[in-house]
C-alpha cells in the first residue's frame, strides 16, 4: 500500500479508525499526618483505572515537491466513564501539592531571598503540601491560589488559571508537522536511508532539532524520529525507530523482541523499549544529553527529566511503579509493586505493511523533589520523586482494519500467485496451439508439393516415352 493523497493508507492515516483508550491510575497518600509529621515514610495507593479516549485527526494535509507532506496533528481525550470502574468526580484522594512542592524545587539553586520569599508566600496563601481534590479535579483542573498568583504576575510562564496534570500533559498545542515520504533513488544506499527516513520528522514546528535539549544531537535532532503512527516497510528484526510526543517531551527508542504470528494469524514483530531507556548517564551514556548538571543533578536511574517542557517544574518520567528503577526510589515509600506483566511498554507491528496492531505504552508521571530551602512546609519532601499518576495507552486492531489487512496480506498474494499460474498455463496453452496449427500447415504444404512433384514426374516420364516411340516410328518409315 503506498501513502499517496486519496489512497488507502492515506485514508487510515488522516482520521485512524482504531480506539485508543487509556487507562489513568493515580497514587493517593494514605497516611498523610504520620508522614508531615516524620513519624512514618510515606506509603501510597494506586486507585484506578480512569478510561479515556484519545481522538487523532491530521488536518491542513499538504503533499510537497520535495516528496513530504504537511500536516497539523489534533488529538482530543474524552472520558469514557461507563468503562471505568470508579467514578472520577466523587473519589477523593489526598495527593501532593504540585505547585508548591514544584516551585520549591525549582528554585533549589536560588537566592536565599526567593526562597525565603516563596516560604513567606506559602504561609500567606496557607497553601498546604498535600490536597484533598476529587480525582477529576486532579486531572483537569483545580484552583489553586499559587497557580493564580503566578498567572497574574508572570502569564508568559504559567499561562494557565488552573492546574490540571493531564490537561497540561494533552495541551499540546497546534503544531505544524512535516514528514518524509518514500522515494525511488537511483543509488541503493540513498534507497536504505529513505526507507529508514520514511514517516519520519522533516521539520516539527519548522525545526530541524528540539530546542529543549542542547547538550547533543543525539538528544535533539529530529532526523529518522517519528510520532510512530505509521513505520517504514519492510521491516527487519535489525530496526530501531524513535518515537516523539510532546508530552514524553524526548525520544523513546523502540527496539526489536521478538517475530511471531497474532492471535488472528498475522506475522508481526513485537517491540518494546529497553530496559536501560531511563538510566542515568553513568549506566546509559546515551542519556547524558538529557541531563543538565547546570540546573540540576542528574536523576536516578529509571528517572527521564522532562522538565524544560513542564514550566521548570521538576517533572519525571518513568515506567509504571518504578519499573527497572534505582531501587533507592522504591526505598523511600511503601505501597508500590513493580511488575513487568503490567508496566512493560510494548508493540506489535505488521512488517510487511508497517502498521500497528496491538500497542500497550505504559508511563509514569512523577514530581522530582530536590534539595529545598528555607520552607518548613516542604522540607520532609526533600529528595524524594512522588509517583503523581501513571498511564496505559492501547489499542487493538479494529476488524476494518483486520479485513483490510488479511485481504493484503493473504487474498492478494494468492490471486496474484493464481493469475501467474492461470496466464502460465494460458500461454503454454498457445504455443501448443500455435505449434499444432504450424505442425498441420507444414504438413499440408509437403503433401502438396509432394503430389506436384509426383505429377511433374509423370508427366516428363510420360513425355520421355512417347519421344523414344515417335522416334522409333521415324526410323522405321525410312
Amino acid at each position: 500500500m503506498s501513502f499517496t493523497e486519496g489512497s488507502t493508507l492515506y485514508n487510515l492515516w488522516l482520521r485512524p479508525p482504531v480506539n485508543v483508550y487509556i487507562k489513568v491510575y493515580v497514587f493517593n497518600v494514605t497516611n498523610p499526618q504520620e508522614f508531615l509529621s516524620g513519624r512514618e515514610k510515606l506509603r501510597v495507593q494506586e486507585i484506578g483505572p480512569y478510561f479515556y479516549r484519545e481522538i487523532l485527526e491530521n488536518t491542513n494535509v499538504t503533499f510537497n515537491a520535495n516528496n513530504t507532506v504537511t500536516y497539523v496533528p489534533k488529538r482530543m481525550v474524552h472520558a469514557e466513564p461507563k468503562m471505568s470502574l470508579r467514578n472520577a468526580h466523587a473519589d477523593r484522594i489526598i495527593v501532593p501539592n504540585v505547585a508548591l512542592l514544584g516551585m520549591a524545587s525549582m528554585l533549589h539553586n536560588s537566592s536565599v531571598f526567593l526562597n525565603f520569599g516563596l516560604a513567606a508566600l506559602a504561609r500567606y496563601l496557607d497553601s498546604q503540601p498535600l490536597l484533598n481534590l476529587t480525582v477529576h479535579e486532579y486531572l483537569w483542573g483545580y484552583e489553586d491560589p499559587l497557580v493564580r498568583l503566578a498567572s497574574t504576575v508572570l502569564p508568559n510562564w504559567i499561562p494557565f488559571s488552573r492546574l490540571g496534570l493531564m490537561d497540561r500533559m494533552f495541551d499540546e498545542g497546534e503544531n505544524v508537522v512535516t514528514v518524509a515520504l518514500n522515494s525511488a533513488q537511483a543509488d541503493e544506499t540513498e534507497v536504505m536511508e529513505r526507507r529508514r527516513r520514511v514517516y519520519s520528522f522533516d521539520s516539527y514546528n519548522g525545526w530541524t532539532t528540539l530546542r529543549q535539549w542542547t547538550g547533543g544531537t543525539h538528544c535533539s535532532s529530529l532526523k529518522g524520529v517519528s510520532e510512530g503512527v505509521l513505520y517504514p516497510k519492510p521491516m527487519t528484526s535489525n530496526d530501531t525507530f524513535l518515537i516523539y510526543r510532546k508530552a514524553f517531551c524526548r525520544f523513546l527508542p523502540v527496539v526489536f523482541s521478538r517475530s511471531g504470528v497474532t492471535n488472528e494469524g498475522f506475522p508481526a514483530y513485537w517491540f518494546n523499549l529497553p530496559d536501560n531507556v531511563f538510566d542515568s548517564p553513568d549506566k546509559n551514556p546515551d542519556n547524558a544529553c538529557y541531563c543538565r548538571p547546570e540546573v540540576a543533578p542528574c536523576l536516578l536511574s529509571g528517572l527521564a527529566d522532562i522538565t524544560p517542557c513542564y514550566y521548570s517544574i521538576p517533572v519525571a518520567l518513568s515506567f509504571p511503579h518504578f519499573l527497572k528503577g534505582d531501587p533507592r526510589l522504591l526505598e523511600k515509600m511503601d505501597g508500590l509493586s513493580p511488575d513487568p506483566n503490567k508496566h512493560e511498554t510494548n508493540i506489535v507491528i505488521q512488517p510487511d505493511l508497517g502498521l500497528p496492531m496491538t500497542v500497550r505504552l505504559r508511563m509514569q508521571l512523577n514530581l522530582a523533589v530536590l534539595n529545598t530551602r528555607l520552607n518548613s512546609r516542604v522540607a520532609v519532601f526533600n529528595n524524594h520523586t512522588l509517583p503523581i499518576f501513571w498511564l496505559d495507552w492501547y489499542f487493538d486492531m479494529p476488524d476494518v482494519v483486520s479485513r483490510l489487512m488479511y485481504l493484503v496480506l493473504f487474498v492478494a498474494p494468492a490471486l496474484q500467485s493464481a493469475a501467474i499460474v492461470l496466464l502460465a498455463l494460458l500461454g503454454v496453452a498457445m504455443l501448443g496451439l500455435a505449434a499444432c496449427s504450424c505442425s498441420k500447415k507444414n504438413s499440408a504444404v509437403a503433401s502438396k508439393i509432394l503430389s506436384k512433384s509426383q505429377h511433374l514426374l509423370e508427366k516428363n516420364t510420360g513425355e520421355q516415352l512417347l519421344g523414344r516411340t515417335q522416334y522409333r516410328a521415324r526410323v522405321g518409315c525410312r
